[in-house]
C-alpha cells in the first residue's frame, strides 16, 4: 500500500499515481491529503507523524512538500515503526528517527528506463523521483538505497519548567485549532496562560460551550488551544513552526 501526501490538489497528484501504476499497477494508493498549506514543511511533518500510523505495517508513505525541489537537498527514504517515508531531505520527517537512506538516482534512473520512465523534470520529484521510488519499493525493490545518517530537521522548541512552557506550533487545523508539541506526559497542569490571555484546560469542546477560548488534549495527544463552534487561531493569527511561552497553572 502507498499513501500520498502533498501541497498540490490538481493534475499533479494524478501524475503521481500514473507512474505509480506505470511500475506496480497492482498497487494500492491512499490519499492522506493533498491540501498540506502550500510549501510548508512543518504542516508535513506534522500530518505524517499523526497519520501513519491507522495504516498497515509495511506502508509505503511518499510526502511531497518540496519548495527545494531541484536544488542540491537529496531524496530520502526513512524506515521508522516498521513503516517507509519516501520524499525531500528538507525536514519534513523531522518527527520519525528511523533508518535514513539516500537514493541513488543513477541506479534509480535505470531501474525507471525499464519502465518507460526516461526524464527527471527539475521541478517535479514528486512525479519523478519519489513516486517511482515508492513504486519500486513497494514491490520489493531497495538496491538503489544507500544507508546514510545525514538528515535535516525542523528547529522546534519545547522548553519546559514548573511554571512555563516554551513551545513549537506543530499545526493550525481548518477549524483554527492550535495545535503544540506538549504533550499531557510532559507535564500536569491545570490552566494555561497565553499573550495574557487566561485559557482552562478542558477535556472536550463540548465543555468550552459558554467559555472564550480552552485548551485540552487533541486526537494526537497534543495539547490544542481551541475556541467551541470558533476559530481560536483568530486571536493569535499563528503559523505552523512559530515559537510562543505558556505560562502553566498548576
Amino acid at each position: 500500500m502507498i499513501s500520498l501526501t502533498t501541497d498540490f490538489d490538481d493534475f499533479y497528484s494524478g501524475q503521481m499515481k500514473g507512474q505509480i501504476y506505470k511500475i506496480n499497477p497492482d498497487a494500492k494508493i491512499i490519499d492522506i491529503t493533498h491540501k498540506i498549506n502550500r510549501h510548508s514543511i512543518y504542516d508535513a511533518a506534522y500530518v505524517i507523524s499523526t497519520s501513519y500510523s491507522y495504516f498497515p505495517k509495511g506502508t509505503i508513505h511518499v510526502v511531497v512538500v518540496d519548495p527545494g525541489v531541484g536544488s542540491q537537498r537529496a531524496p530520502l527514504v526513512i524506515k521508522y515503526d516498521e513503516h517507509i517515508f519516501v520524499g525531500p531531505d528538507n525536514g519534513i520527517f523531522s518527527l520519525f528517527k528511523g533508518d535514513i537512506f539516500k537514493i541513488d538516482l543513477e541506479k534509480l534512473k535505470s531501474k525507471l528506463s525499464k519502465y518507460g520512465i526516461k526524464s527527471t523534470s527539475k521541478t517535479f520529484h514528486g512525479r519523478d523521483i519519489f513516486a517511482p521510488a515508492a513504486a519500486l519499493l513497494d514491490i520489493g525493490e531497495m538496491d538503489f538505497l544507500e544507508k546514510t545518517s545525514i538528515i535535516s530537521t525542523l528547529p522546534y522548541k519545547k522548553e519546559i519548567t514548573k511554571n512555563s512552557a516554551i513551545l513549537s506550533v506543530l499545526y493550525i487545523d481548518s477549524f483554527g485549532n492550535i495545535i503544540l508539541n506538549l504533550k499531557k506526559d510532559d507535564i500536569e497542569i491545570g490552566d494555561i496562560e497565553l499573550s495574557n490571555i487566561k485559557i482552562p484546560v478542558l477535556t472536550h469542546y463540548e465543555e468550552g460551550r459558554n467559555l472564550d477560548l480552552i485548551s485540552l488534549y487533541s486526537s494526537s495527544g497534543h495539547l490544542e488551544i481551541s475556541k467551541y463552534l470558533g476559530n481560536a487561531n483568530s486571536c493569535f493569527n499563528l503559523k505552523s513552526g512559530d515559537i510562543v511561552k505558556l505560562i502553566l497553572k498548576n
